[in-house]
């Protein structure tokens, strides 16, 4: 299955480092709206996925808190 995962720029870093420590692979799609980019992951573990991406989220809020 292929998911498309759309990302505010500034996340991008968390993202792209979060994914690739879990054995993702994804491939950066470009943009869907100014200052997004979508990328898109082929996998067989949606949930797993789906896991890692609230983690990447959980940590972009704690860093827009510090701010």
């Amino acid at each position: 299955m292929k998911a498309g995962i759309v990302v505010d720029d500034w996340k991008l870093p968390v993202f792209r480092e979060r994914l690739t420590a879990a054995g993702f692979t994804y491939t950066d799609a470009g943009g869907l709206t100014h200052n997004t980019t979508v990328l898109t992951v082929v996998t067989d573990d949606v949930s797993r996925l789906g896991d890692v991406v609230k983690e990447c989220q959980r940590e972009c809020n704690r860093q827009r808190n510090k701010s």
